[in-house]
C-alpha cells in the first residue's frame, strides 16, 4: 500500500507529533484514564448497546469464533446484520487480549483506554492530511487537537461506531489529494484505492451515517477538483470508480450481511418503526439544530444547551473558530480553502433539519441519504471542514509574515468590548443574571482576542504557540461534559452500568438452571444482561429488530421464556430467588427449546391463536414430504448435546416422521443436517425453525454459515490481498518496461 512521504526530518517532526498529541489526549481524558470515579458508561446505549455488544464480540473471539449470530438478544438475531456492532472492525481485536475484570466482564477502563486512544488516532490522521497540504507542525497540531477533541468527535462517548468511522476522513481526503495530484496512472490507482480502503474502514466500523457522509465529501471534492483545475475526465471517472469500488469490496464483509438484514428488519424511528431497508418518511426525520444553532460553536451552552437526546453539541471553540475565519480570510485564493469553506457552509445548512431547503432537496435526490436521519450529526463535516481552516489560521497567524490585520482586529476589538460589557452588566444590575457557562464563553471571547493582539504585535515564538494550544485545550475541556461523575450518578439513579452489573447474582442463579431456556425482563429500559452475561433474553437493546420477530414477541410461552425477571419491589409472591434488587419467577407454561409434532396446518397468515402448537405446527408452504402421525408420541424427546453462538446439536427420537420445531428464531443462512444428510430449515408458527426428522434416533446440527459473510470476507479478503500485492506488481511492471527500454541499464 502507499506510505506516507517524508524523509528523515519530516519523520523526526512527526514522532513528536505523535508524542504531542498523544500526551495531550491523555491529559484531557485524565478522569477517565487516571481515575476510577469518572466513566463514560453511566448512560442507557452507552452501556446497553456499545458496551454489551462489545463484550458479546470479545467473548466469542476468546472461544475461537467469530460471533456471526447473537442468541442472547431478541430470541437470536443476526450480529454481523446489525451495523452498528461493528462485527468485523479490526481496531476491537485488541480487546480480546485482556482478562475479563472480577465481574466477568470487559473492564469499563478498557472501554476507556479505547476512548482516549481513537481520539489520539482521529488527531494524528488529521495532522498527517495538515502536513499534506504543506502546512507546519503547529498548525498540524492546532487541526488534530480541534477535530479530534472539539466537535461531534469530541462529545459521542455512547456511540464508539460513529467515532470510529468518524477519525477515518482525514486519511481518506488524503490518498484522495495525492489521487488528484498524481502524474501517473499507476500511482494514481494505488492512491484512489487506498481512499476507497480508508472508507471501508469507516465501514467496517458501524457507523453507517458517518461513512454516507465521508463518500460525500470524496465526490464532492474530486467534483470541485475537475472544476478548477479542469483535468482529463477520465482522471476523475478512475479515481472516483477505483474508490467506490475498493470501498464497497473492503467493506463487503460488512455490508453484505447488513443488506441482508435490512430487508428482513424492522427500524425503530421515535414511535413507529419501518422496514430497515426502506426509505424514512420525511416526517419521522430529525428535525436537525435551531436556526440559531451557529451561536453553539462559540457559546456552548447558549439558550440553555441543547436538549436531551441523540443531540451533539458541535461546540468547537472560540480560539479555533478565530482561527478558522483567519484561515478562510488569508487563504482564500487556495482551491482547498474555498471547497472546506463551502462544505461548512453546506453542512451547516443541512444540520437545520425541516428548517433547511437544502435538507429536503437532497432527502428526495441523494440515494440513502435518508439513513442518516439525525440532521444535526452532519455538523461533523463542519468540524471536519473548520478544524482544517483552523491550521490554515495558525499557519497565517504564527508563520507567516503578514501585518495586514485590518478590519479584522476592529471587529473582534468591539467584539471583545460587546463580551466585557456582557460580562459587566450583571454584577452593576442584580435583576441581571448570565449562566456560569455562557458567562466562561464571554471571557474566552476576550483571551482570545487578547492572544491575537499578542500574536499580531510580533510575538509567535514557542512559548507564544504553547499558550495557543494551551487556550483551545482549557476551551474544549471545559465544555466537554461527556464523562460522569459516578458518585452523583449513582446517588440520582441514573448509573446504568452499576443497574447491569447488580444482576451479577441473579445471572448467577439462572446459569446454574438447566437449559436452555429463555429470561424475559419485566421492567422499563431493561438493561442487555444477554450480550454482557450471556442469558438469553427475549428482549435487548439495538435500533432494528426482524419483522418476523415482532409478530412473535408477545407469545413468551412459545419463546420459551421459563424465566421471568423483575425488581425487588414487586409485591408478586413465589419468586424462585431474589436479592435485594431483583426477583426471578419461573413460567411452568413455557414450550421448551425444541419439541416434535406430527401435524402441519398451511396457512399464508402467521396468525396461531386457537392452535395447540404442541401437537400442530403452522407453515406458509407445505411439506416435501408428508409426516406420519405417531399413534403414541410416548418416549419421544428432544436432547440438546451442544449449544454455541453459531451451531446447535440435538438428539432426537420420533415414533413416526414429525417435523421438529425448535424455539429459534427462522433466518438465511441457518443450515441443518439430519443424520449427516443436508435438510431443509422450514418456517415454523410465523418466526420459528421447523426440520423434518424421520422415525427412531437421529441426530440433528444446525449451522450458521450466512452465504452474505463468506462471500463478503471473500470479497474484502480478496481485495486486502490485491491491494497489498499491487505496489510490487507495479513496480515490477515498471522494471520490464525500464529493461526494455534501457537494456545497458543495471
Amino acid at each position: 500500500m502507499p506510505t506516507f512521504r517524508g524523509g528523515k526530518r519530516e519523520f523526526t517532526s512527526t514522532a513528536k507529533a505523535a508524542i504531542i498529541l498523544l500526551t495531550v489526549t491523555v491529559l484531557f481524558y485524565w478522569k477517565t484514564l487516571l481515575t476510577h470515579q469518572f466513566s463514560y458508561l453511566t448512560g442507557y446505549e452507552g452501556v446497553n448497546q456499545a458496551y454489551a455488544w462489545l463484550n458479546f464480540l470479545v467473548r466469542g473471539i476468546k472461544a475461537g469464533s467469530w460471533p456471526l449470530w447473537d442468541s442472547y438478544v431478541f430470541s437470536g438475531r443476526s450480529f454481523s446484520g446489525e451495523m452498528q456492532t461493528g462485527a468485523f472492525y479490526p481496531l476491537y481485536l485488541p480487546l480480546a487480549l485482556f482478562r475479563w475484570n472480577d465481574n466477568g466482564v470487559l473492564a469499563p477502563a478498557l472501554y476507556h483506554i479505547m476512548y482516549a486512544g481513537v481520539h489520539f488516532l482521529g488527531a494524528y490522521l488529521m495532522f498527517r492530511l495538515l502536513r499534506e497540504l504543506d502546512l507546519s507542525m503547529f498548525a498540524g497540531l492546532v487541526g488534530g487537537i480541534c477535530f479530534s477533541l472539539g466537535g461531534v468527535l469530541g462529545r459521542i462517548p455512547g456511540w464508539p461506531h460513529l467515532l470510529n468511522s468518524g477519525i477515518w476522513l482525514p486519511l481518506i481526503f488524503l490518498f484522495l489529494l495525492r489521487a488528484m495530484r498524481a502524474a501517473l496512472p499507476g500511482p494514481r490507482f494505488l492512491y484512489a484505492a487506498a481512499c476507497g480502503l480508508s472508507l471501508g474502514m469507516s465501514i467496517l466500523a458501524g457507523g453507517l451515517h458517518f461513512a454516507i457522509m465521508q463518500a460525500i465529501v470524496t465526490l464532492t471534492a474530486v467534483i470541485f477538483w475537475v472544476l478548477v483545475t479542469k483535468p482529463d475526465w477520465k482522471q476523475a471517472v478512475l479515481i472516483i470508480a477505483v474508490a467506490a469500488i475498493v470501498a464497497f469490496a473492503s467493506g463487503a464483509v460488512q455490508l453484505l450481511p447488513s443488506i441482508e438484514y435490512g430487508g428482513l428488519a424492522l427500524r425503530g424511528v421515535g414511535p413507529a418503526a419501518f422496514a430497515a431497508s426502506k426509505r424514512i418518511p420525511y416526517h419521522y426525520m430529525s428535525d436537525g439544530l435551531s436556526a440559531h444553532g451557529l451561536i453553539y460553536f462559540l457559546i456552548a451552552f447558549a439558550y440553555g444547551g441543547l436538549a436531551q437526546g441523540e443531540a451533539i453539541n458541535p461546540y468547537f471553540g472560540v480560539f479555533p473558530f478565530l482561527l478558522a475565519v483567519i484561515g478562510i480570510w488569508k487563504n482564500w485564493r487556495h482551491p482547498w480553502v474555498r471547497y472546506l469553506t463551502g462544505l461548512a457552509v453546506a453542512a451547516f445548512a443541512y444540520s437545520l433539519g425541516f428548517a433547511s431547503i437544502l435538507h429536503g432537496v437532497l432527502y428526495v435526490l441523494a440515494p440513502y441519504l435518508w439513513l442518516a436521519r439525525e440532521a444535526d450529526r452532519f455538523m461533523y463535516l463542519a468540524d471536519f471542514a473548520l478544524a482544517v481552516l483552523a491550521a490554515y489560521g495558525a499557519e497565517a497567524l504564527f508563520c507567516t509574515a503578514d501585518g495586514a490585520w485590518e478590519p479584522l482586529g476592529k471587529i473582534l476589538k468591539w467584539v471583545a468590548v460587546a463580551a466585557v460589557a456582557a460580562l459587566a452588566l450583571p454584577a452593576l444590575y442584580a435583576q441581571l443574571s448570565t449562566n456560569l457557562w455562557v458567562s466562561l464563553s464571554l471571557l474566552l471571547i476576550v483571551v482570545s482576542w487578547l492572544l491575537f493582539r499578542h500574536v499580531v504585535s510580533g510575538h509567535t515564538g514557542t512559548l507564544t504557540r504553547a499558550l495557543a494550544l494551551a487556550l483551545i485545550l482549557f476551551d474544549l475541556y471545559a465544555f466537554d461534559w461527556s464523562a460522569i461523575d459516578r458518585i452523583e450518578a449513582s446517588a440520582t439513579g441514573r448509573d446504568e452500568m452499576r443497574r447491569l452489573l447488580s444482576f451479577g447474582p441473579a445471572t448467577r442463579f439462572l446459569k446454574a438452571q438447566p437449559g436452555p431456556f429463555r429470561v424475559q425482563m419485566a421492567m422499563d429500559s431493561a438493561p442487555n444482561i444477554g450480550d454482557v452475561f450471556q442469558i438469553q433474553t427475549t428482549g435487548g437493546a439495538g435500533v432494528t429488530v426482524l419483522k418476523d420477530y415482532a409478530t412473535i414477541v408477545g407469545q413468551t410461552d412459545l419463546l420459551n421464556v421459563r424465566y421471568v425477571v423483575k425488581p425487588a419491589a414487586t409485591p408478586d409472591a413465589g419468586a424462585v430467588y431474589q436479592d435485594s434488587t431483583w426477583k426471578v419467577y419461573e413460567n411452568p407454561r413455557a414450550y421448551p427449546r425444541g419439541w416434535i409434532v406430527h401435524q402441519v396446518i398451511v396457512e399464508s397468515s402467521a396468525d396461531v391463536s386457537g392452535i395447540d402448537l404442541h401437537r400442530t405446527a403452522l407453515l406458509t408452504t407445505r411439506l416435501e414430504t408428508p409426516l406420519y402421525a405417531a399413534p403414541d408420541t410416548a418416549g419421544e424427546y428432544v436432547h440438546f448435546d451442544q449449544y454455541e453462538t453459531n451451531r446447535m446439536d440435538v438428539k432426537v427420537h420420533a415414533n413416526g416422521r414429525g417435523l421438529l420445531v425448535l424455539s429459534e428464531i427462522y433466518y438465511p443462512g441457518w443450515m441443518a443436517t439430519v443424520n449427516g444428510h443436508p435438510a431443509r430449515i422450514w418456517k415454523v408458527d410465523g418466526a420459528l425453525r421447523g426440520v423434518v426428522i424421520p422415525a427412531g434416533n437421529s441426530h440433528c446440527t444446525l449451522r450458521y454459515r450466512p452465504a452474505s459473510v463468506y462471500a463478503g470476507a471473500w470479497l474484502s479478503g480478496a481485495t486486502l490481498g490485491i491491494l497489498w500485492l499491487a505496489p510490487a506488481g507495479l513496480w515490477l511492471v515498471r522494471r520490464r518496461v525500464t529493461s526494455r527500454a534501457y537494456p545497458d541499464r543495471p
